[in-house]
């Protein structure tokens, strides 16, 4: 159940002419309450036998959230304009913020009745009950003064005294600033005879500062939670009850602030039918509230936040636009078309991170920067394979425990060493690098966006097309839509073209290697799922992503009827996409979208349950020994003569040398 409940009032007072002085009060009441009720079932899989699945315990469970949130303001403004040329307005006040927020929860198993849900019904022992309050206050000032010369000369600054109680007593308030100017040549006596070209000419340019306080109500402070146990067992099962204390934080972190400066420009053509709007901008981030780094091995705890450090982007946008309209067939055609492109590059200032640890920023570091092997295609040949001079056994882990095929052979990727060591060997600092070197960057480059319409007699069509023009991405081991039977042997909705791409002996060029199970698995170093500069890809995109066509009623037919407007539309979404992605079947979109933005993997929540038994799998094969390896592979294409899954390590739908394709769907 969801309850909302939103209210606001506000009083205005104008003691003269040009001054209004304003005060509200917003409340808001949000609850949110949830059951769950789980019960054993009962299943079939197979035609006939019936049983219980007892993986479902008989539970009731039920958690509420109470949020209150209260805001004020008082504020004043006031207008004046002197000798009908200066246009003054100044704008000041306070505001107020709070939101306390309360939790409960609790569960107990073993009920009664199957149809009831009540506490009341349970008889179990088992049980839990959490809480949970926290409050957060964000309090200060606001001040905003515009200037403005006949509309020619404008300035306005503006400033914030912002107060957190996320932060410790004496360093709980910042001051941000800003200030921006803008010139409108076009307003100028000596530029009148440019206009019959130029229509408006602005530039603008501004500098600020903003705060950011996205931290915990209480991170500043260690905490302690009752309810632990301690580990000195009294009798058989019962432990003693503690309260255990919080990870060591960092109590002198304060605001983090960025600061931001940009010039822009502003101008039209051609009465107004084109228009140009463009900035480029510097944004220094300081203070940023991240986990410290170079903490020692020993420290015991997680590293905590502090203000640690400091980014520069770097950055350019602008839009273009085209609208007119003239006749045909006696009705007039209004279209337009719009096209915008943006970028920015983005590079660590500074961090604690001395040792220039890969994996965690440090100090020169280009944001979004991949690590990676470089691979100079298949060995063409086992001769090839057994007589290469480098050992790259680092990144070849799982061939090395193959039963069958074991070692390299012809179609296994040879890995470049970059370092001329003699061996590959990962790069763990970027002041020590080895045979991993930056391959790609995995932020979007050069994004843009495409829109036309139209509007004739009573019709109207818009189409919105937008994409990004370069970003990396290296597909996870658990993306089976792309490595198929490399990850998991024995997944079968894999794309209908799959087997033409795979390495043999009549198909060399062919875009994967030879054909090894588990090779691209997310557990070690395997040769498919280490970043490579072979199988890295680039999701840049070209999409249309709206489209919309429409057609309104006559009016007269509707005034006839007292109706505003009646239209009737169609609108498609994502209706083509043209990508470099070397997979039909993965959105570009999705792939380079934040971690915690993309989709869940194919096998849904049995994910981790099949890597601990594949890495189970792993564990029995190394440990039986050669003879007992033998033993297993034999019975386990026993299996697969049966329609099982091959064994770790074993070729995928190997027969006579060559590829043949079992168990596939198309998708």
């Amino acid at each position: 159940d969801n309850n909302h409940f939103s209210t606001t009032f506000e009083v205005t007072l104008t003691p003269f002419e040009g001054f209004r002085i304003t005060g509200d009060y917003t409340y808001t009441n949000a609850q949110y309450r949830a059951v769950n009720r789980s019960l054993p079932v009962a299943y079939s899989q197979y035609p006939g036998v019936i049983e219980m699945c007892y993986d479902l315990t008989d539970q009731l469970s039920e958690s509420r959230t109470v949020q209150e949130i209260q805001t004020a303001n008082i504020y004043a403004n006031y207008n004046k304009t002197f000798a009908e040329s200066h246009n003054l307005a100044i704008t000041a006040g306070v505001f107020y913020n709070t939101r306390f927020q309360y939790k409960l929860s609790a569960s107990r198993q073993d009920l009664l009745s199957e149809d009831l849900n009540d506490f009341n019904l349970a008889k179990s022992e088992t049980m839990t009950l959490a809480g949970g309050k926290t409050r957060y206050i964000n309090q200060g000032l606001f001040y905003r003064a515009s200037y403005d010369y006949k509309g020619r000369y404008l300035l306005e600054v503006n400033g914030r005294y912002d107060g957190s109680s996320r932060f410790a007593k004496g360093i709980r308030y910042g001051f941000f600033p800003s200030v921006s100017a803008g010139w409108r040549i076009s307003d100028e006596s000596w530029f009148e005879p440019a206009k019959k070209v130029v229509n408006s000419l602005k530039l603008r340019a501004s500098y600020g500062k903003l705060g950011n306080n996205e931290v915990g109500d209480y991170d500043y402070i260690q905490t302690i939670t009752s309810g632990a146990s301690i580990d000195y067992i009294f009798g058989t099962t019962n432990k003693a009850a503690g309260a255990s204390v919080s990870a060591p934080n960092a109590s002198d972190y304060s605001w983090e602030v960025v600061t931001s400066a940009n010039i822009g420009l502003d101008i039209s053509f051609l009465q107004n039918k084109l228009t140009f709007s463009g900035d480029a901008y510097i944004r220094d981030t300081d203070g940023m509230l991240m986990a410290m780094s170079d903490l020692p091995a020993v420290y015991g705890a997680s590293a905590p936040k502090s203000n640690a450090a400091s980014l520069r982007s770097k950055g350019w946008e602008f839009m273009v636009e085209w609208r007119d309209a003239f006749q045909l067939g006696g009705r007039t055609f209004n279209y337009s078309v719009s096209a915008s492109l943006a970028d920015y590059v983005s590079h660590v200032r500074h961090y604690n991170n001395d040792n220039y640890t890969i994996g965690t920023p440090y100090t020169g570091q280009r944001l979004g920067e991949m690590w990676g092997y470089v691979v100079d295609g298949y060995f063409a040949t086992d001769e090839e394979a057994a007589n290469y001079s480098v050992d790259q056994s680092y990144v070849n882990s799982m061939i090395e425990q193959c039963v069958i095929d074991k070692g390299l052979h012809a179609g296994d990727l040879k890995f470049v060493d970059m370092d001329g060591a003699g061996v590959i060997s990962p790069t763990l600092s970027a002041k020590n690098v080895k045979d991993m070197v930056v391959i790609g960057n995995s932020l979007p480059r050069f994004t843009h966006t495409l829109r036309l319409s139209g509007t004739y007699a009573g019709f109207d069509l818009s189409l919105l097309f937008n994409g990004v023009g370069y970003q990396n991405w290296y597909p996870r081991g658990d993306t089976g839509l792309f490595w198929g039977n490399y990850a998991r042997p024995f997944q079968t909705y894999i794309p209908s073209d799959f087997a033409s791409k795979i390495w043999s002996e009549d198909n060399p060029d062919a875009y994967f290697p030879r054909p090894r199970g588990y090779v691209a698995f997310n557990s070690g170093v395997r040769e498919l799922n280490v970043v490579n500069t072979k199988y890295i890809q680039n999701v840049a995109y070209f999409r249309l992503k709206n489209l919309t066509f429409g057609y309104s009623l006559p009016k007269k037919w509707m005034d006839k009827i007292q109706i505003e407007k009646v239209r009737v539309y169609f609108s498609g979404e994502n209706l083509f996409t043209v990508s470099p992605l070397e997979s039909d079947y993965i959105d570009p979109a999705m792939a380079g979208a934040p971690a915690e933005a993309a989709p869940a993997p194919e096998q849904g929540g049995q994910d981790q349950m099949m890597a601990q038994l594949e890495q189970m799998a792993m564990e029995i094969i190394q440990s039986v020994g050669p003879e007992g390896a033998a033993m297993l592979a034999e019975m386990i294409m026993a299996m697969l003569q049966q329609g099982g899954a091959p064994a770790e390590g074993q070729p995928v739908f190997r027969k006579g040398g060559k590829m043949k394709r079992k168990g596939a769907r198309k998708c």
